[in-house]
């Protein structure tokens, strides 16, 4: 079958068909190089056959018929490829075209040529989100050809373009998904009645990235529309009704609606049992939604027990080292992280770490990934010198496979920082800090809250110098980003008041400390109210401090006695009220008094 050949055995019209089954099986069965390597073959033959065009009508009763041969020993090309290791009847698949029964004429191999780099397409899409460039040029092709022989509405254009809007899924481009699938779904009512599968598997995809854009309503009209036509088109217990239910799940989970979001994702997993038994990996899939949203919930029981029981199945019915296991172990591992369970924590992290590391090698983004968590996780711990290592590693890897203007890296240079900051090894503190400022501001943009957390940190640094002008700067940079971002009346917001009120305090201008101070005090009284008795008591004690230093003894003792009272109430001590300064108003001389009599 090699096209290059100098003898050819088989014609190329056949060719095609044949090469085709080929790949569909080698896709079928996770050799997606392979089956790639298969359909590019397949390509050249069928280039080769529409520059000959010379089929012969010998070839016609050989070819496998487009509608396809049901006896699974001979695979036709006509079979679906389908998302996410799906079987052949599931309707949210991604569409595989295939090529027709072949005529000899150039239609035909006009056919062939467009079916099959169609089928690059969906290969490339599958195999690598850094393939997806690379998928796109072959459905833009395989589009082009289709609406050259068979006009701009025709059913096959429809598949072209709904592929090609799962490729700008991939690439988290949901606006232009839409433009594809919105034109897809018009073609597909159209042409083949709004009771048709592939007309519903459009309005699933273009649901998702509705869903995505967060449009709920109109991302539940056309979940709600794939399920009319499921109504029609399936049992009642279905895999794809399964997938959908927990969609509108989720969309219910979004706002709020939290009983109703859990009794659909009770009902999804009800269903996807029903329809695939216990033992598989979709039904996985909605056990770990179920403990996502039991985790975001913050009951970390419920939670677990999903996790665990997705795990228990993907262990079963997956590789290994498959990718959703690494998540599931990940999700076990952080709600141990949330229970300040480090040792547990740090074991399932560490065997995702393992995982990764068998399936990509030991430089991979997603190895760098969980070697930055379980930095995290030790400094968490208090073992300030292995989270430092982990860290380490995590830069080195980043900077290697990322390169030096990724958010991922800035990441890590901001945890690195923060740990060095609290050794006091200020100089190489700052320089991480500056570059994680550098990639956040060019990524982001000045108006970012990353930015502004970053410029936090560095204004730490001006102020443990004694900086105190550098660092007021960068507190002011960092409280203008925070209110035009979380507005005026955010904790975060407080804290950086706090703090230029401490930098002010310092640089002994008392006027702007206690105006920083007042502001900080405002704000925690809105936001904190008994949640955090301490930091309340904090700010008071400090602008107490400023009274005293000015003289101003009754805004003193009453900021004094209103920390000391807060104190009490939360079970904490009095003698956490700091006085320091010098009551200047009072530093006047006495003479001593009479001797006694």
């Amino acid at each position: 079958l090699a096209p290059d050949s100098d003898t050819q055995e088989v014609p190329p019209s056949l060719a095609v068909h044949i090469l085709h089954n080929i790949g569909q099986l080698q896709y079928r069965r996770g050799l997606l190089k392979e089956a790639i390597k298969t359909y590019q073959c397949a390509l050249k033959h069928a280039e080769r056959a529409e520059a000959d065009s010379c089929a012969t009508s010998e070839v016609k009763a050989a070819v496998v018929s487009k509608k396809g041969c049901e006896d699974d020993s001979k695979p036709s090309a006509s079979s679906a490829f389908d998302d996410e290791s799906k079987d052949k009847d599931s309707a949210t698949s991604a569409d595989m075209d295939q090529t027709n029964q072949c005529s000899g004429s150039n239609d035909s191999t006009n056919d062939d040529v467009a079916a099959t780099l169609n089928s690059l397409g969906v290969l490339h899409y599958h195999a690598s989100s850094d393939e997806s460039d690379l998928a796109m040029s072959e459905f833009k092709r395989a589009l082009d050809l289709r609406r050259a022989r068979l006009g701009p509405d025709h059913q096959d254009a429809a598949t072209v373009l709904n592929n090609m809007g799962r490729v700008h899924v991939q690439k988290d481009e949901f606006d232009d998904a839409l433009k594809y699938y919105e034109e897809a779904l018009r073609i597909r009512k159209e042409k083949l009645g709004p009771n048709s599968l592939d007309y519903a598997a459009t309005a699933f995809n273009a649901g998702q990235s509705l869903h995505q854009r967060g449009d709920l309503e109109r991302a539940l009209e056309l979940y709600k529309e794939f399920l009319r036509v499921a109504n029609v088109q399936f049992d009642q217990d279905h895999r794809d009704v399964a997938v959908v239910l927990s969609g509108i799940a989720q969309i219910h989970q979004e706002r709020g609606e939290h009983d109703k979001a859990l009794e659909l994702y009770e009902e999804s997993l009800r269903c996807g049992r029903a329809a695939l038994g216990e033992y598989h990996s979709e039904v996985a899939m909605l056990l770990n939604r179920i403990g996502n949203f039991h985790f975001e919930r913050e009951d970390l029981d419920a939670a677990l027990r999903s996790y665990r029981e997705g795990l228990r199945i993907e262990r079963a019915v997956l590789e290994p080292d498959h990718p959703n296991v690494v998540v599931t172990l990940s999700n076990l591992g952080e709600i141990h992280r949330q229970r300040g369970e480090w040792d547990d924590a740090i074991r399932l992290y560490s065997e995702a770490l393992e995982l990764q590391r068998r399936r990509h090698g030991p430089k991979h983004p997603d190895v760098a990934s969980s070697l930055n968590t379980l930095g995290l996780i030790h400094d968490q711990k208090g073992d300030a010198c292995a989270a430092l290592r982990y860290l380490q590693d995590a830069l080195i890897m980043r900077r290697s496979v990322l390169g030096n203007d990724h958010l991922d890296l800035s990441a890590t240079l901001t945890y690195v920082g923060t740990i060095l900051y609290r050794k006091n090894m200020l100089g190489v503190a700052m320089d991480l800090f500056s570059e994680s400022l550098r990639i956040r501001k060019a990524a982001l943009g000045p108006d970012h809250r990353d930015v502004a957390f970053t410029l936090y940190n560095v204004a730490l640094i001006h102020q443990q110098r004694g900086s105190y002008e550098e660092a007021i700067e960068c507190y002011r940079e960092t409280l203008r980003v925070e209110r035009l971002v979380l507005g005026d009346r955010h904790r975060d917001v407080a804290m950086t008041l706090y703090k230029l009120g401490e930098a002010h305090k310092a640089h002994n201008d008392l006027e702007g400390a206690l105006q920083y101070f007042e502001e900080a005090l405002d704000i925690e009284r809105g936001t904190l109210g008994e949640e955090d008795p301490a930091t309340l008591a904090r700010t008071l004690n400090e602008i107490g401090n400023i009274h005293l230093a000015r003289g101003d003894v009754v805004p003193m003792m009453e900021a004094f006695n209103e920390a000391a009272r807060i104190y009490r109430r939360a079970g904490l001590s009095p003698n956490n009220l700091i006085v320091s300064g010098q009551l200047y108003a009072f530093d006047v001389s006495c003479p001593e008094a009479a001797p006694a009599a």
